[in-house]
């Protein structure tokens, strides 16, 4: 019994035979290979796919921020044609930007101000913005605004589009601020956009972050070659204000690329303090075994990264490799069963299913990648087969639909021609055609057109496809649409060349027509005619800048016919022409031909229910004579314009080599004006005033004097005046104040008395909006009070604007200054507004004095002058008294104080000093 059962197990052992064992031992060792070829296939497949969606996303990401930088290189070309753009153009330019992009916060044009430009500035912007003021961000705080403190220089955000939403930035000092400042500075260094840190915008109240690219505007129509040349030829910036997160989400939502929620995608910048921090973020927080894609782009000259994640789907990756392992599982037990002669077969049968598996789901899983890469191509994609004469399409992709209007089943079989239309004479079809029979690579720019007729400017390429054996069996033809950006440029080339308002050539173009006319005259005169519209100003006061503009328009067309047509019109900036004239023989013939343009510019114009009678002044500069270039021609014409000008308008002058010298020697002056305030070549000198019934110096009248270190002494009279023309008045009328007010109280400090102290205040400095700021923080500085410090104004200043005069006065007289009427009745005297003036003092004239003497009616005129200012409550000083006779005189007729020769002169700090701390003055004989 034993022994049959032992040999009964050996014989069930000897059932499951070695090669069986083996076969069922291999069988597991291949599916576990098998799993792991698999595995790795699938996740090659994976990355793949996943680093083809990255990539689709980084690219739609740099295509939105490239477009960016080309829209604020665009806007800063509209300033390299020409540095003239008038709000209105800069809106009419930039809003069609903004609008088409639509994460676009702002374009903003920024213009450096100087200190001193900075008041006349502010002016002038409140002129339409009444709460305009030079703002900056506040200290630890970058969405707060402040006024902007006192600096040499700042660099102003003028221009805004669209001001609606971005009012908040409208005045922002960007140099104050140091992130800012500093990409301001590398743009005009490299002359190449610049992207900013990530900063805070201010639009949204300071909850969105965005970057700003800046494009630096330099004077001309060329960069300057180097660094130093580009500093000094900026005037501002052009910039553009992205709100980052719109724009990376508008630009992948616009492509359908924020559909698939599984992927997230972050962008990384660094923000002013120079950290690494997240300016977006798309999609859920993953964790685990990411899929992970980083790249860097470039952001005009800033470094950014893309970070693109995905969280892998457990089981639809490893799907495949479960279902080899069970296959393996399957067929190594089934192998198992079989007999030895079949583990052969079967071996082979299992290796040959697995690799037709693999390679099975290579080939289709590449295909499905590149089919999706096409689809969601932005441009068109087509697959010409390679066979003439035809080359019929045999794939389109979607994108076709929406440039040609033509569906991909429309253009499947139809030959490549289609699309070219009528127009195959063009030479660039000519090349691609060539191209085709060559089986080679092209690529050429030419009008293509859609399905209702439309051109297209496309950029074509073309890309032969070969087999295996090196044979081309098609062409991929790629089309990108540059309509827009050609037409840009048209326009752009446009705006360079020619007036926008008027359409007559601009200085650009003058310069060349000038050129021409020189080169063509063989040897005869050319005559350049720059022609200024008298008083043309008015009409923009009065009617307004859209009456304006029309006026020159219709001025344009007037000039443009009644010219030749070898001659040339231009417009060179607001209401200057310059002409060009040939033909003419000598200076009779010229000024003939410049009395006939002269005379249609006199025909009455109607404008806005207005019949108007403009004239205008004329300068001419003659070839060779008065110049052998473009560009010294137009000056000298400029100069004689002037000429005519101040010699009284409506006239016509040749140009003269001294007038060269008489606008070398005022521009002279006027640099010499600019340098003094700077090199403090500036010093007051003071006139006492003295009291007749005690004979003591009560006050003094501060009267400033230019010591030039090379002109000595240069008299009031002579740069007083151009002061005014130049604005430079304000700056130097502002240290008039300071330092009188500062010399008085020092004497007040030195037991002198509570002296009074009387400063002038011109024109320019009584219409300063801050007048009455300045006022009170010079009182406030110096320490000086109010009662101490009489301002002088001029009946003339006064009566322009009555209502306003009132008003500052008012301001003035509660501050608790006093108030003079300096030369009174010299001016435009009212006795009706005379009384409403808030006046402490009547300063009565010199010239009165001087004929109160002589005349009879002199003395009447005086002696009323000082009832009617007693009568209205006021103190009367009679200025430029030089005789005993007439001290005598005014004391009579009960003037209150006096100041002239016949006690001193205007003296320096020292020895007016002296005749203050002698207390009581005595007429000076020896001066008389």
């Amino acid at each position: 019994m034993y022994s049959a059962s032992v040999h009964h197990s050996r014989a069930s052992r000897r059932g499951l035979s070695r090669a069986a064992l083996a076969t069922c031992l291999l069988g597991l060792m291949l599916t576990a290979a098998l799993c792991g070829v698999v595995r790795s296939l699938e996740a090659e497949r994976v990355d793949a796919e996943f680093t083809q969606r990255a990539g689709v996303r980084v690219a739609a990401v740099t295509r939105a921020f490239a477009e960016a930088v080309d829209a604020a290189r665009a806007a800063s070309l509209l300033f390299r044609a020409s540095h003239r753009i008038t709000r209105d153009e800069f809106d009419t330019f930039a809003l069609p930007l903004v609008a088409h992009h639509g994460y676009l916060k702002a374009i903003v044009f920024q213009r450096f101000v100087s200190a001193a430009e900075r008041p006349a500035f502010e002016a002038e912007r409140r002129s339409f913005w009444p709460e305009f003021q030079i703002r900056e961000r506040a200290p630890g705080d970058g969405a707060t605004l402040v006024r902007a403190g006192e600096r040499p220089l700042y660099l102003v955000n003028d221009y805004v589009a669209p001001i609606l939403g971005n009012a908040i930035v409208f005045g922002i000092d960007a140099w104050a601020y140091p992130p800012l400042r500093r990409v301001s500075q590398n743009a005009i260094d490299a002359g190449e956009p610049v992207a900013s840190p990530l900063v805070t915008l201010l639009q949204g109240g300071g909850k969105r972050r965005g970057i700003l690219i800046t494009v630096p505007v330099y004077r001309g129509s060329e960069r300057p070659a180097d660094v130093m040349a580009r500093r000094a030829a900026v005037v501002g910036h052009v910039e553009v204000v992205i709100d980052v997160a719109l724009l990376v989400g508008g630009s992948l939502h616009a492509v359908r690329l924020l559909d698939d929620e599984a992927i997230g995608l972050s962008l990384h910048g660094r923000d002013a303090a120079g950290q690494m921090v997240t300016a977006y973020r798309h999609g859920p927080a993953h964790s685990g075994n990411l899929l992970h894609h980083v790249e860097s782009i470039d952001i005009a000259g800033s470094q950014w990264q893309v970070v693109v994640d995905q969280q892998p789907q457990a089981f639809g990756r490893h799907t495949a490799e479960l279902v080899a392992l069970a296959l393996g599982l399957v067929l190594s037990l089934l192998a198992a069963t079989l007999v030895q002669q079949r583990v052969a077969r079967t071996r082979r049968i299992e290796a040959l299913v697995a690799q037709r598996t693999a390679a099975l789901e290579r080939a289709t899983g590449s295909l499905r990648v590149y089919e999706r890469a096409m689809a969601s191509s932005a441009n068109p994609i087509l697959l010409v087969d390679a066979q003439p004469p035809g080359y019929p399409i045999g794939y389109a992709n979607p994108a076709c639909a929406r440039t040609f209007g033509y569906a991909p089943h429309e253009l499947a079989g139809q030959p490549l021609v289609l699309l070219l239309g009528t127009d195959t004479d063009q030479p660039a079809v000519r090349v691609l055609c060539t191209s085709l029979r060559q089986q080679r690579e092209e690529h050429a720019l030419l009008t293509m057109h859609t399905r209702d007729g439309a051109e297209l400017i496309s950029d074509v390429y073309i890309a032969p496809v070969r087999r295996a054996d090196g044979e081309v069996s098609h062409f991929v033809v790629t089309v990108y649409d540059v309509t827009t950006a050609k037409r840009y440029e048209a326009e752009l080339e446009r705006y360079a060349r020619y007036d926008t308002l008027t359409g007559l050539a601009n200085r650009a173009l003058l310069a060349d027509r000038i050129e021409r006319a020189i080169a063509a005259a063989d040897g005869a005169p050319v005559w350049v005619v720059l022609l200024d519209v008298d008083h043309f100003k008015l009409i923009n006061d009065t009617l307004g800048r859209r009456a304006g503009d029309e006026a020159l328009r219709l001025l344009a067309a007037r000039i443009k016919r009644t010219l030749r047509p070898l001659d040339t019109a231009a417009r060179v900036g607001g209401d200057d022409f310059v002409l060009v004239l040939c033909g003419c023989r000598d200076e009779c013939q010229a000024a003939t031909r410049i009395g006939q343009v002269r005379d249609v510019v006199a025909e009455p114009l109607q404008l806005a229910d207005q019949h108007l009678v403009l004239g205008c002044s004329a300068g001419v500069a003659a070839w060779p004579v008065d110049g052998a270039d473009a560009d010294t021609l137009v000056k000298h014409a400029e100069i004689a314009m002037y000429r005519a000008k101040s010699d009284g308008r409506n006239a016509v002058q040749f140009y003269a080599p001294h007038m060269n010298a008489q606008a070398f020697d005022r521009l002279a002056l006027e640099s010499a004006l600019r340098r003094a305030l700077q090199e403090q070549q500036f010093t007051l000198h003071f006139q006492p005033q003295v009291d007749l019934a005690t004979c003591r110096v009560v006050g003094t009248e501060a009267l400033i004097r230019w010591r030039h270190p090379l002109l000595g002494t240069i008299q009031p009279e002579r740069f007083i005046g151009l002061a005014e023309e130049t604005g430079l008045i304000v700056p130097i009328g502002a240290w008039v104040l300071q330092t009188a007010c500062r010399q008085n109280r020092q004497w007040q400090r030195s037991g002198l008395g509570l002296l009074r102290i009387a400063v002038n205040l011109s024109a320019r400095q009584f219409a300063e909006p801050d007048l009455l700021t300045n006022v009170e923080r010079v009182l406030r500085e110096t320490g000086l009070p109010p009662g101490s410090l009489e301002i002088e104004l001029t009946e003339s200043m006064m009566m322009g604007d009555i209502e306003s005069a009132i008003h500052t006065m008012e301001c003035l007289k509660r501050m608790g200054v006093k108030l003079s009427i300096d030369d009174f009745g010299t001016g435009y005297s009212s006795l009706q507004y005379l009384k409403r003036l808030p006046v402490d003092v009547l300063k009565i004239d010199r010239s009165f004095v001087q004929d109160m003497l002589g005349s009879a009616d002199g003395a009447a005129l005086v002696d009323t002058i000082i009832s009617l200012a007693h009568g209205l409550r006021m103190h009367v000083i009679a200025e430029g008294v030089e005789t005993i006779e007439q001290l005598d005189f005014l004391r009579g007729a009960g003037c209150d104080e006096v100041q002239g020769h016949v006690y001193s002169r205007a003296q320096t700090v020292e020895r007016v000093e002296v005749l203050l701390r002698a207390g009581h003055i005595e007429p000076n004989l020896s001066a008389l």
